[in-house]
C-alpha cells in the first residue's frame, strides 16, 4: 500500500542513511576526504577496479552498494529505455534546469545546498549536479557497466558528508528542521526528477504515453535506491507515484531567501548561452507553471519574450501545435539543450573539477 504524504513525512523527516553515515564518520574522523575525492576520480564504471590504496571503509562501500537491486528486471528496463529513446535530450535539459529549481523550491534543500555550495564557480557546480541526468539516458545507464551506478555512489556519501558536517557545525536545528538532506529529501528529490518533469513536459505539449512515463519512473526509483533510499518507500507504479507527489508538492515547495537566490543564479548562467533575452525565465514559467515560478521570483516579460508571449497565447492562437513545436521554443529548448552540455564542457576545460566531490567543511557565502 501507497504511503501517504503525512505518512511519508512523518517517516522519513528526521531519517537519515546508516550506512553511508557511518562511512562517512570514519572517513570524516580520519581526515580522508582528499583521499576519497581521488579514489572517485579513479573510478568512472560500476564494473571499475577500486583502488587497492582506498580506505578500507570506502572499498567496503562502493563494492557492496554497486549492485543493482533484484527487482530490476529487463522488461521494466525496455520500457525506461523505449522514454529515453524518444525524449533523452528533452528530459536531461528540463532535469538540469526546472528540475534542479524544483529542488531549490524545497526551503530545506535550498538551505542546505545554499550553505555548502556556492556558485563562485557556477560552471563547475551545475556540470556536477548535471551528471545524473545526462546519464541517465547513455545505452550502458543500466548495465553492469553502468557510469550512473558510481555517480550515485559518491553522490549518496556526499549527501551523507553533508548531513554529518551539518550535525557537527552546531548550528543546524534539528528540531525545527529535521535531519539535514533527509531520506525525505532524496525521495522527494526523485519524486521531483521524474513525476515533476513529465508534468513539465506535459506543460510544453509533450504527450507522453503511459508506458514511457512507467519507464521513465522506474528509472529514478533504481536512482534512488542507488541514493541510498529504502526500496519500500517510493510507490512501484508512476500513477501512484504521480498521486503521491502532487499531495506532496503544495506542502514541501514553498519561497525561500535560498532558493530564491539559487534560481537567480541558474537562470543567469543559462541565459549567457541563449540568444533570446529573457528566454531562460520564460521557458522555466511554461515549464513550471506561474504559481510555483512566482514563488521563486522568476522575471515576467510577456510583451518583451516571445516565448512567454507564445505562451499565454497559446491556448487561443496555437492550440493545434503543441507548444514545444512553435519556433520560439523549439528555438529555446534547443539552445538550453546545448547550454547543459556547453556548462559540463566549460567547467572540465577550465580546470574545473566535473566529478562530484565531498566536502569536509560547511561553506559560509
Amino acid at each position: 500500500m501507497a504511503l501517504s504524504y503525512a505518512d511519508f513525512k512523518h517517516q522519513l523527516k528526521d531519517v537519515g542513511d546508516p550506512l553511508a553515515d557511518e562511512v562517512v564518520t570514519q572517513l570524516l574522523d580520519a581526515g580522508q576526504v582528499n583521499t576519497v575525492n581521488e579514489v572517485f576520480r579513479q573510478i568512472s564504471t560500476a564494473d571499475s577496479a577500486i583502488p587497492a590504496d582506498a580506505p578500507a571503509v570506502l572499498r567496503d562501500y562502493m563494492q557492496s552498494t554497486r549492485q543493482f537491486p533484484s527487482w530490476v528486471k529487463e522488461g521494466e528496463l525496455a520500457r525506461t529505455a523505449a522514454f529515453f529513446g524518444r525524449y533523452q535530450g528533452e528530459a536531461a535539459t528540463l532535469q538540469a534546469t526546472a528540475g534542479l529549481v524544483g529542488t531549490y523550491l524545497s526551503p530545506m534543500g535550498a538551505k542546505t545546498l545554499d550553505s555548502t555550495h556556492v556558485l563562485r564557480q557556477p560552471h563547475r557546480r551545475l556540470s556536477q549536479s548535471t551528471r545524473l541526468f545526462v546519464g541517465m539516458g547513455n545505452e550502458d545507464a543500466f548495465t553492469p557497466h553502468s557510469k550512473l551506478v558510481p555517480t550515485c555512489q559518491k553522490v549518496r556519501l556526499i549527501h551523507a558528508a553533508i548531513r554529518q558536517l551539518h550535525l557537527r557545525s552546531g548550528q543546524w536545528d534539528q528540531a525545527s528542521d529535521g535531519m539535514p538532506v533527509s531520506q525525505l529529501y532524496t525521495a522527494g528529490a526523485a519524486l521531483v526528477f521524474s513525476i515533476g518533469i513529465l508534468d513539465a513536459m506535459h506543460n510544453l505539449g509533450y504527450r507522453v504515453t503511459p508506458d514511457d512515463a512507467e519507464g521513465f519512473y522506474y528509472a529514478w526509483r533504481i536512482v534512488a535506491h542507488f541514493l541510498g533510499v529504502p526500496d519500500d518507500i517510493l510507490p512501484e507504479g508512476y500513477q501512484q507515484g504521480r498521486t503521491l507527489w502532487h499531495e506532496a508538492r503544495p506542502h514541501e515547495w514553498a519561497s525561500s531567501p535560498e532558493g530564491i537566490n539559487l534560481t537567480r543564479e541558474c537562470i543567469e548562467l543559462y541565459q549567457g548561452y541563449v540568444g533570446v533575452p529573457g528566454a531562460v525565465a520564460a521557458f522555466l514559467r511554461l515549464a513550471l507553471g506561474d504559481t510555483y515560478a512566482d514563488m521563486m521570483k522568476i522575471p515576467r516579460n510577456a510583451v518583451l519574450d516571445p516565448v512567454a508571449t507564445i505562451g499565454g497565447l497559446f491556448n487561443k492562437v496555437v492550440s493545434a501545435t503543441p507548444l514545444y513545436e512553435t519556433p520560439p521554443v523549439k528555438t529555446v529548448l534547443g539552445e538550453l539543450s546545448n547550454a547543459v552540455q556547453e556548462v559540463s564542457i566549460r567547467a572540465f576545460t577550465h580546470g574545473q573539477e566535473t566529478e562530484p566531490q565531498m566536502a569536509d567543511r560547511i561553506v559560509a557565502r
